[in-house]
């Protein structure tokens, strides 16, 4: 992203490009991880604290994850309407014992008749662990659950991977819509489907060059766990869980599982280089938003950076849409590490809405570097790196938006190596820097971009993690 006025990005993502950076209150990256999915034509999927008082009465006749095969797990469910009801999306949300969300892939549109349809989602894999799990729609750009809640455990012989041995653990009676923990439930694009529903009635993701051991810098305390329920979210753990697909013993030094109702204040600012409670210019000349911390939230155990037309007048210049950005500067910086941040991005058809970004940056720029881990450019995932060398990167293959995804690199003496789903994606090996580096993800929009941008958007992210060894 450039961390001090990021440049566009052509369509082809393996151009070594370029980013210049203005001064310090005017650095770069744009964040656009806004909520779509591919499969619902574009329907902006909004969450909010409670559910409609009309309610639309959705019945789960049964709901089942059948023993796992070759480690992948699928759920079933067989639901009905109390009348015939058009949802927007039909899943199989699932949570684990800390509030990870780790919901089946394979969220569909259908409508829902009095007559009992079966909803079978995609599979995945599932790390040792208790899980709770039910069904979850969207309706008029609202989620809702309905009971039954069911749980089932991964690991020594049982759950996803082997054995599931699901038990009911819901209070409610069946067919009570509830608006769930946190549904955002993930899909994929109408390209690739991995769901399927069928019915029996038709139914319409500074230490010195020197000294190569991780360090961590901050000129507040280290940050700590915002959650009691969550011990293993403390900066100072060192036994939390590795970093998805990254190799290596790790200790967890910094993380925000966002499962509180605010912003952690001791963890992020919420605009760009401003006082607190200001609205700041864009972080990159080619963005189209301002930047206001009224746009950031944390609600439903997810962080929410969100997009709208709303213009917005900085310094003198109208913006014609406002969003969210958070960043750890003077609070939480780090040298080397595996850095990682789960991520719903936005999608247009089968491509990433937007400009989205999960990024890191030093302090003087670019000599100190820049990590773009994950830059939305021309409806690609990319990543990047930016020092005094250069700025080289390359875009992923496939699709990373309309659902879930974790977004990881290894920054280590020389090298970042770079991680989607727990899959190597792309390496950087030359200009690699040493200085310490703090956090930003942001949601903001590139006008030329046009093709791919989607208004209003919702970037949500489960969780951001930094390890070191």
């Amino acid at each position: 992203m450039g961390a001090k006025g990021r440049a566009y990005m052509p369509m082809n993502c393996t151009t070594d490009i370029r980013k210049h950076r203005r001064p310090r209150a005017m650095r770069t990256k744009l964040g656009v991880l806004a909520v779509t999915t591919a499969a619902l034509a574009g329907g902006v999927l909004t969450q909010t604290d409670r559910a409609e008082a009309a309610t639309p009465g959705v019945v789960v006749d049964s709901l089942s994850v059948p023993a796992a095969s070759n480690g992948q797990s699928k759920a079933t469910a067989t639901v009905h309407g109390t009348k015939t009801i058009k949802l927007q999306a039909l899943t199989v949300a699932v949570r684990s014992a800390d509030g990870g969300k780790y919901d089946f892939p394979g969220a569909a549109a259908t409508t829902l008749g009095t007559r009992p349809t079966t909803y079978t989602s995609g599979s995945r894999t599932f790390p040792d662990g208790t899980y709770t799990y039910y069904v979850a729609y969207k309706f008029h750009d609202r989620w809702y659950s309905a009971s039954p809640v069911k749980s089932f455990t991964t690991g020594s012989g049982t759950g996803a991977g082997s054995t599931a041995t699901p038990a009911p653990t819901a209070s409610t009676p069946s067919g009570t819509a509830t608006q769930p923990v946190s549904p955002t439930p993930t899909s994929v694009s109408a390209s690739t489907p991995t769901s399927n529903v069928t019915s029996s009635a038709p139914s319409p993701t500074s230490t010195s060059a020197s000294t190569p051991t991780s360090n961590v810098t901050s000129s507040a305390p280290s940050p700590t766990s915002t959650s009691a329920s969550t011990p293993t979210s403390s900066a100072t753990s060192t036994t939390a869980a590795a970093p998805v697909g990254i190799p290596g013993t790790w200790n967890r030094v910094f993380s925000d599982e966002f499962n509180g109702t605010s912003l952690d204040g001791s963890k992020w600012n919420s605009n760009w280089f401003g006082c607190s409670g200001c609205v700041t210019k864009p972080v990159n000349s080619a963005e189209a938003s301002a930047y206001s911390p009224s746009q950031v939230s944390v609600s439903d155990g997810s962080l929410h950076l969100k997009l709208i037309e709303q213009p917005t007048t900085v310094g003198g210049k109208t913006y014609p849409y406002v969003s969210g950005l958070v960043n750890s500067n003077g609070k939480a910086q780090f040298t080397y590490g595996a850095f990682e941040a789960r991520i719903y991005a936005p999608s247009s058809g089968t491509k990433m809405a937007n400009w989205p970004a999960f990024w890191t940056d030093g302090q003087n720029w670019p000599t100190d570097g820049e990590m773009d881990i994950l830059e939305g450019l021309g409806g690609s995932a990319c990543y990047h790196f930016h020092s005094d060398a250069g700025g080289p990167g390359g875009c992923a293959s496939g699709t990373y938006s309309g659902g879930w995804h974790t977004f990881g690199a290894e920054w280590k003496q020389g090298s970042v190596t770079y991680y989607y789903d727990g899959k190597q994606v792309g390496q950087i090996t030359s200009g690699i820097t040493s200085a310490p580096m703090y956090l930003i993800l942001n949601n903001g929009i590139n006008p030329d971009h046009s093709g791919t941008n989607v208004v209003p958007a919702d970037m949500m992210v489960d969780y951001v993690r930094v390890w070191q060894h």
